[in-house]
């Protein structure tokens, strides 16, 4: 009994600590418990366990990028969960191939699986944490699709799930979760109502730090302070109590991180807060020094996190050019060209791993579905001949010695008709089967194609783009009579030559703008048709923000605008609207 109770208490202490390392992103330390807890469960013959730990190696390869992997990893889950009747272990094994879509940005998938499987979870009282990841899994994918409502309610119920839990770690993410939510308004009624509920949030997720020492990790309480200064820095007005609360929030943050790995982006947000300060105070010496400094410690880590360091090279580019430093703030901007090239073929490389990836998944669900067919379909003709055989024995015995010959030479025959039918009959099938995987393939391949034909028009806008920008510049500067400020300026402006971008379009798809126009209810603008075609080619809303230099904010206000001018719902998503007008 002792034995049994200081095993379980491993599993336990295996579990916690794997989940305290993977969710502060230190995957390495992570791995190593994943392994202690592979290992003793296939000693120990515990196939829950084995599943468990399985999971978690799974989430880790998936957080790294390396999807090519967790294929294998789910099939090993499923085997060792049909190895016991633990229902627990069947469920871990459905959430780490939920995991896998969500993931993949199969958000419909996703939410199919998880649907089929919540309800088990909520049967089972001892599988409260598991519970809580998805209604927080739910909570994202409603976010990313704008629905408020609803990512407020999956959120609410993480919330409340994490606390029964008691994992301090998840209870944090929930409660950022919230801050989420309550921001939705905010951003359309800008009322500082909205703004205290959302800091009021987190400051929850921050307070569990120091309320239960040792059970949240560095990385996540990090993560809370810098999220409660970012939407204190949103506020109209920054009062000196606010002011304090940035800079005591910004100064742990740094504190926390020092002493950390793989916290560089969150150390130079915290570094870009105090330059905005410092901004607002005129001091543009102190800024600068904020930024180089945020320059160089995101330049420590590899692959360096472009979304940050894009912000912060280009407030570098614009100091210099306020200071009147135009050589500095062209060196600055050249950066941001380059890093913003550099994003992008990082995002392209990663969309291609992901989209190799679903092809494979959607090509092994195919070959499954037919073998399951298959199988069926075997066992039915074996029934059927078990049946048969049965039913010839006994007429064979009660009319043997009258129809003796007879008998004989009708059960052959009817075996010879059963044989031929039968090989027609399966020769039907496989003809009908081949067809329809040929259809099914033909069909994924039309898919790629047609995402790889947007992909190809997104590098034709963003390389047009940039060629243009430094075109410019090279022609202007090599002008002593130009007046230099406004060549910097010009820089920074998003580039209104769109009839040149819409003749390339128009080349791929004639029809685009023609229909978008007629489907407006109101006159559409040059810059309106750009966002719309950005937002075709499925760029997400930070992507067409560093496209243009513009804040995120200003990108969701513009959808907003559009949806206006559309005349749509707001549950209406843009990207599935276009795609409608384009097939018309």
């Amino acid at each position: 009994m002792k034995d049994n109770t200081a095993v379980e208490e491993k599993f336990k202490i295996y579990n916690e600590l794997t989940e305290y390392y993977r969710v502060s992103d230190q995957y390495p330390a992570a791995e190593k418990y994943v392994q202690e807890q592979l290992k003793l469960a296939r000693n120990e013959h515990n196939y829950t366990e084995e599943v468990k730990a399985l999971v978690q190696d799974g989430i880790i390869k998936l957080n790294q990028s390396q999807y090519d992997k967790v294929p294998q990893l789910i099939d090993e889950a499923n085997a060792s969960a049909q190895k016991t009747n633990d229902k627990t272990a069947s469920l871990y094994a459905a959430y780490l191939n939920i995991y896998y879509n969500n993931i993949l940005g199969e958000s419909e998938n996703t939410m199919k699986l998880i649907q089929k499987t919540l309800p088990e979870v909520e049967k089972l009282s001892s599988e409260v944490l598991l519970n809580a990841k998805l209604n927080y899994l739910l909570y994202g994918i409603h976010s990313e699709w704008n629905d408020a409502k609803n990512a407020t309610i999956y959120a609410q119920k993480a919330v409340e799930l994490a606390q029964k839990s008691g994992n301090k770690n998840m209870l944090s993410s929930a409660y950022s979760a919230m801050a989420v939510c309550y921001y939705f308004p905010y951003e359309k009624t800008g009322d500082l109502k909205d703004l205290k509920l959302v800091t009021a949030m987190c400051k929850k997720a921050v307070a569990l730090y120091h309320q239960f020492p040792g059970q949240v990790s560095a990385h996540a309480h990090a993560m809370a302070l810098l999220n409660l200064a970012n939407y204190n820095l949103s506020s109209p007005v920054i009062t000196p109590e606010i002011r304090k609360e940035i800079q005591e929030n910004t100064a742990e943050i740094l504190s926390l991180t020092q002493h950390t790995t793989l916290n560089q982006g969150i150390q130079a947000g915290a570094l870009g807060i105090l330059s905005n300060l410092a901004a607002r105070d005129g001091n543009d010496t102190l800024s600068e020094q904020y930024l180089l400094k945020a320059e160089q410690i995101l330049l420590t880590q590899q692959p360096v996190y472009y979304h940050v360091m894009i912000n912060v090279v280009s407030d570098l580019a614009k100091l210099y050019e306020k200071r009147k430093n135009y050589q500095k703030a062209y060196e600055y901007q050249a950066k941001v060209t380059e890093y913003n090239s550099l994003l992008y073929n990082e995002g392209q490389a990663e969309t291609a791993k992901r989209l190799e990836a679903q092809f494979q998944s959607q090509k092994k669900e195919s070959e499954l579905k037919t073998l399951t067919e298959k199988t069926a379909s075997l066992k039915k003709e074996k029934f059927l001949y078990i049946g048969l055989g049965i039913i010839g024995v006994i007429g064979a015995f009660f009319m043997f010695r009258s129809y003796h010959y007879k008998l004989r030479y009708s059960i052959a025959q009817e075996k010879k008709l059963n044989t031929e039918k039968h090989e027609a009959e399966m020769l039907v099938k496989l003809q009908e089967e081949e067809q329809a995987r040929l259809k099914a393939e033909q069909k994924l391949l039309t898919l790629q194609q047609q995402k790889l034909q947007s992909e190809v028009l997104a590098s034709q806008l963003h390389i047009e783009h940039k060629n243009e920008v430094l075109y410019q510049l090279q022609t202007q500067l090599s002008d002593t009579d130009i007046n230099i400020n406004q060549v910097v300026k010009e820089q920074n402006r998003v580039d209104n030559d769109f009839e040149k971008i819409r003749f390339t379009i128009q080349e791929l798809h004639p029809d685009f703008f023609k229909n978008i126009n007629e489907k407006a209810k109101q006159k559409l603008t040059p810059l309106d048709l750009k966002y719309c075609a950005y937002i075709y080619l499925g760029m997400d809303t930070k992507q067409i923000a560093n496209l243009l230099n513009v804040e995120p904010k200003s990108v969701r206000m513009t959808k907003y605008r559009l949806k206006k001018k559309f005349g749509l719902d707001e549950s209406m998503a843009l990207d599935t609207f276009f795609q409608g007008v384009f097939s018309v």
